[in-house]
């Protein structure tokens, strides 16, 4: 008998909570103020989380003026060094600031080649890298630009013939015509010596040097925030 009652009062209680679940959001019915109701609950999780920053993209194309923090040249440098600067101002979308003046930008020398002997002049090839803004680091993808060394030619070419006519006058002294001729070939030669024993001129750029950087990619960035 006990039995037997246990059972109705098992299936009695399973009824009301049938009920109670089909009564819960039909129109009309109360719901506890205990409860916290799914916008409550998005608001907390808001509050939680923090303001969802703004975000700004600069479109391909944006050009990004920089100054650098150290020197860099053909003569000191290597293909693969990396260099650092800072943004000569702010950069900004529609009015909004994205990364501040003196934010850090990190470079790469992609190409370096020093001057060579008598032929081939110095260059330099260099790209943007990186961004840093506050704590956080942002990757940059710029289009490359290349500096090469002024030719020498010219000045190659009157230190040889400087170098003949000296050798000339020796050749003279020395013996009339026929001397003049073998001092010229000696004084050429020696012209053409000096020539290949002094590289060319170097591609050198000091601190505080400006350039000015073309971005290929967009860029998310949130907005700044001082």
């Amino acid at each position: 008998m006990t039995a037997k009652r246990w059972t109705i009062a098992g299936v009695g209680a399973a009824g009301v909570a049938v009920l109670a679940a089909a009564l819960i959001g039909r129109p009309g019915t109360t719901v506890s103020a205990d409860q916290p109701s799914a916008s409550e609950n998005k608001s907390i999780f808001s509050r939680w989380i923090g303001p969802r920053a703004e975000m700004l993209m600069v479109p391909a194309g944006t050009r990004i003026a920089v100054r650098l923090e150290h020197g860099i040249s053909t003569q000191k440098n290597t293909s693969g060094d990396e260099f650092t600067a800072s943004l000569d101002g702010p950069l900004t979308v529609n009015g909004k600031v994205a990364a501040p003046r003196g934010s850090t930008v990190t470079g790469l020398l992609t190409d370096v080649t020093d001057a060579g002997r008598v032929e081939g002049r110095a260059s330099l090839t260099m790209v943007l890298r990186k961004l840093a803004v506050g704590d956080e680091e942002y990757t940059l993808s710029t289009q490359p630009m290349t500096f090469v060394a002024k030719s020498t030619k010219k000045k190659d070419a009157a230190v040889i013939g400087g170098a003949a006519a000296a050798g000339a006058v020796i050749g003279a002294i020395a013996g009339g015509g026929k001397g003049a001729a073998i001092g010229a070939g000696v004084g050429g030669g020696s012209g053409t010596g000096y020539v290949l024993a002094t590289k060319g001129e170097p591609v050198a750029y000091g601190p505080e040097t400006r350039f000015t950087f073309s971005l290929t990619e967009a860029l998310d960035l949130p907005v700044y925030t001082n």
